[in-house]
């Protein structure tokens, strides 16, 4: 089983109400009855689209699992790599030294050696 789906529920309903889009591209939907049985929220990324029929849907996203894999590491930057690409990772705190492009050469030598 894969993760995330243990808890996995279908659950379909019909709510009767009012949608408003507002020229931002987003929407409120206010409901006729505020009693009816309410569906857990959630948060999810996706795409929504209005039918012709008046009907909404929405369509998550998959999220893709990277597949960037880490080579070296040392102390202010990483070297890693997937099927396409290298990247080279630097980052030095403002606060840590007045001249950073020597540190930057030294790790870049200790990553590359």
């Amino acid at each position: 089983m894969k993760k995330g789906n243990k808890n996995r529920q279908t659950v379909v309903t019909t709510i009767v109400g009012k949608a408003e889009i507002y020229e931002d591209k987003s929407f409120q939907f206010k409901p006729e009855n505020d009693t009816l049985v309410k569906v857990q929220g959630f948060r999810r990324r996706g795409v929504a689209t209005m039918l012709p029929n008046g009907h909404l849907g929405f369509l998550a996203t998959p999220s893709k699992k990277s597949t960037t894999e880490k080579i070296r590491r040392s102390l202010h930057g990483t070297l890693s790599q997937n099927e396409e690409n290298y990247y080279l990772y630097i980052r030095i705190d403002k606060t840590e030294s007045t001249d950073f492009k020597k540190l930057i050469a030294k790790e870049v030598k200790e990553l590359l050696a």
